[in-house]
């Protein structure tokens, strides 16, 4: 009897120890469970934050200053019009801003029959004699200009990179002048490549008339003289190709380097073929830079240009994000692995090159004095 209860109580031992250990198994397998949806939701979650943004995110403010243009200001913004989140592979968005700048070129090349001309000084009240031609370069802002612009970009499979295309439209408000433009964007890993081609619309606005000469170092005795002006504009095509660098542990620092070329009016000269600005307004050059998100509100875009003819020098803008954007040397993040850099990058504004309009100022001098004898 004894032998047959403990039997009975060894079975039912085993059979609560199964129970029990199932139960158990069931526990862990449940935990486990709950702990891969959590984390999961928990990712989710990090992506959806990393890639939120609102309007005042994507709209700056820009103060700065550069060498020959003077002080500049300009309001940027971009804004999808096809809904982006963490899941989206693609966006299409326009892109807009106004501002205090553009460059305007312009070439002053005076001359005269047999090389003589006699510019006058107002503050001097003197007339001096010049015997060869001279050209002078200028370069200063165009004042108001405004551009507009759609953009889409298509993201990898794996959110490694990203290429996108876009297509702006400029308008300089003063001169009543227009440009278009086209643009390929590829980003790849902390790799950034771009290019842009412009077209200035419109032909050549040319104009010549006659006026005449008030000081002369020496009387006409009834002999004739007249200067003749010759005037001519375009906003200049070109194109350009940039190369950026962000850095993994330090997203909030960006390095450019870049190169343009400007193709000049293209028009004869009307001194005689003396003037040999047959090269009118063409330029070339290359850009150095980088970019510091210093707050999430402020950052700064620091570069040279170095060109050939006009706009050499160091230039700088403070930015002022409305909104806040996620990274930032100091109060913001250095560096997320949540979504990758091409992600991250797919609200950025597109980089273009200021509108460029060259233009022309001729003075061809004909002076023919009377011999006093006849």
């Amino acid at each position: 009897m004894s032998k047959t209860l403990m039997i009975k109580a060894m079975v039912l031992g085993a059979v609560a120890c199964a129970f029990s250990a199932t139960g158990f198994a069931a526990d862990v397998q449940n935990g486990h469970g709950q702990g891969i949806v959590d984390s999961t939701t928990e990712v989710n979650g990090a992506k959806h934050e990393a890639v939120r943004s609102n309007w005042m995110d994507r709209t700056d403010i820009k103060v700065g200053t550069q060498s020959k243009m003077g002080k500049q200001v300009s309001v940027e913004t971009l804004q999808p019009l096809t809904h982006y989140d963490e899941n989206s592979k693609s966006v299409l968005f326009v892109q807009g801003g106004i501002d205090k700048g553009g460059q305007e070129h312009k070439v002053n090349y005076f001359d005269g029959a047999g090389g003589y001309w006699y510019p006058y000084d107002p503050v001097t009240n003197t007339v001096e004699t010049k015997r060869k031609p001279e050209r002078h370069d200028e370069t200063k802002s165009l004042g108001t200009v405004g551009n507009i612009g759609l953009g889409y970009r298509q993201l990898s499979k794996h959110e490694h990179a990203y290429i996108g295309i876009n297509v702006f439209a400029d308008r300089a408000f003063s001169e009543n002048a227009n440009r278009v433009s086209g643009g390929l964007e590829y980003v790849a890993g902390l790799n950034e490549v771009r290019a842009n081609v412009y077209r200035g619309l419109g032909d050549i606005k040319s104009q010549s008339y006659s006026k005449g000469v008030s000081h002369l170092p020496f009387p006409l005795y009834g002999g004739t003289a007249s200067i003749n002006v010759y005037t001519s504009q375009k906003v200049l095509s070109g194109y350009d190709v940039s190369y950026t660098r962000s850095f993994k542990n330090a997203r909030w620092a960006r390095v450019h380097i870049g190169a343009y070329h400007w193709k000049g009016l293209g028009v004869s000269t009307y001194s005689g073929g003396t003037s040999p600005i047959s090269d009118l307004n063409n330029s070339s050059g290359w850009q150095v830079g980088t970019t510091l998100q210093v707050t999430p509100h402020i950052s700064l875009d620091l570069r040279y240009t170095s060109d050939n003819k006009y706009a050499s020098g160091a230039y700088g803008f403070i930015k002022y994000t409305l909104g806040t954007p996620k990274f930032a040397w100091y109060g913001g993040k250095h560096s997320d692995d949540t979504i990758t850099n091409a992600r991250a990058r797919m609200l950025d504004k597109v980089d273009r090159s200021p509108m460029v309009i060259g233009k022309s100022y001729e003075e061809f001098w004909v002076i023919v004095p009377r011999d006093p004898g006849l």
